[in-house]
């Protein structure tokens, strides 16, 4: 019976040019549906772009993971060895580093910078840095050819307030302990091997990097390192996936979990867990966009309400033969559900398919430039499975529902009265 069920609603709607006003609401209900998953889809793409970038951007200073003890030193070389043992499979890099705060003085001119003393040949495989340096341009481990001897990275704008370039010499002033009523700093010479551009104010204004040798060096420190950087292995698309519809915590939360486990004496920390504000609006900025858009979705979808009321109220005479051949009230329905759910879904995925283009040409040519208030500047897109499913998804419940509240009606259409009256 289903098949026939699918048959008729299949020629109600090729006959809809018999009824004008018919035809016209199906126009309606389509541009409407397609409009609103067009809209919803394509404003998730962006808000996905805006978080994926500005994750990309964080962590081109932070890796996706750090083990640290606040107030003490860790020794790097225990620790590495416990997790290439037992988590392997898991980890894809570490490297060790350690944060200090000087004074750089050049031409008279001083301010308080953060020098970031890392492991040049590791560094790269735990952050993005590596990309984000402008000068010089190497192709390849710019930070093994850059972080040498006295030789420090900078930022853009450090470079731009003192008028420095590569090859200048610049004096880091280090505190020294043991004074009272006085601070005394001894001076170390650094020149200025590279300098890289993140795109974040703090980072480009007030950081710089330099080898671990060189701060352990420069600061009299002989072991130990202030923490450790760690990157994890890609996981599978078929596990994400299915951790996306069974609504399992992400992959790198359970493998920090575990990390917390088996070092119980150390803090480890996500690079979400260092700006929980960002990450916290970017995805409540995520939600409401989608719950929002999602309504407009529900009010198109309103208009299949209209639509099969008026087609149940057309083909009463139908409905009460049908009925009195025998055919059950459920396989009624089914035509109504049917005419309802093909709109919704050729709709959807119209709309889906034109926001994926619209998406595709953002995420290829970002062409859109924004002010300087945003993190980014440009406009950015990015595409992923699940949010095509999700919006899929949501768009055929919503028009399910808007389906099955008017095809629930034709159980009120009795067979004696209509063929009496018609």
């Amino acid at each position: 019976m289903a098949p026939l069920a699918s048959f008729i609603a299949w020629r109600y709607l090729r006959s809809r040019h018999k009824d004008k006003n018919i035809s016209f609401m199906i126009r309606i209900c389509f541009l409407s549906i397609f409009i609103g998953t067009f809209a919803l889809m394509l404003t998730l793409i962006i808000t996905n772009g805006f978080e994926k970038v500005i994750h990309e951007k964080m962590q081109g200073i932070t890796s996706q993971a750090i083990i640290h003890a606040p107030g003490q030193r860790v020794d790097p070389d225990s620790i590495k060895s416990v997790l290439k043992k037992e988590f392997g499979a898991l980890i894809k890099a570490m490297s060790s580093s350690s944060i200090k705060q000087v004074i750089i003085e050049h031409e008279k001119q001083q301010s308080v910078l953060f020098i970031k003393g890392v492991e040049p040949k590791t560094e790269g495989l735990v952050s993005s840095i590596e990309k984000k340096v402008v000068l010089p341009v190497y192709d390849k481990a710019p930070l093994e050819k850059i972080l040498t001897e006295n030789r420090i990275l900078i930022g853009y704008k450090t470079a731009r307030r003192y008028n420095l370039s590569i090859g200048s010499e610049v004096k880091l002033l280090i505190p020294e302990p043991g004074g009272k009523k006085r601070i005394f700093l001894s001076k170390q010479k650094a020149i200025v091997g590279g300098i890289f551009k993140v795109g974040l104010e703090e980072y480009d204004s007030n950081f710089a990097y330099c080898s671990l040798d060189f701060l352990r060096a420069t600061f009299g420190e002989e072991k130990g390192v202030d923490q450790i950087s760690l990157t994890f292995q890609p996981e599978n698309k078929n596990n994400l996936l299915t951790r996306m519809l069974t609504f399992a915590p992400d992959r790198e939360t359970e493998i920090i979990a575990k990390l917390r486990q088996r070092l119980p004496g150390l803090t480890i920390n996500s690079w979400k867990d260092l700006y929980p504000a960002l990450v916290s609006s970017l995805k409540l900025e995520k939600y409401v966009m989608f719950f929002i858009l999602a309504l407009i979705t529900l009010v198109a979808c309103m208009n299949m309400i209209s639509l099969l009321f008026m087609q149940i109220q057309n083909k009463r005479r139908d409905i009460a033969i049908f009925k009195a051949m025998g055919m059950a009230h459920k396989h009624i329905n089914r035509i109504f559900l049917s005419i309802g759910l093909s709109i919704t879904l050729f709709a959807s995925i119209a709309g889906l398919g034109l926001a994926a283009i619209v998406g595709y040409i953002l995420e290829k040519y970002p062409f859109i430039q924004l002010p300087d208030v945003y993190f980014v500047s440009y406009l950015p897109a990015r595409m992923d499975l699940e949010i095509f499913v999700i919006v899929f998804a949501c768009t055929m419940l919503l028009g399910f529902f808007a389906t099955w509240v008017p095809a629930k009606r034709t159980k009120r259409i009795h067979v004696v009265d209509v063929l009496r009256q018609e």
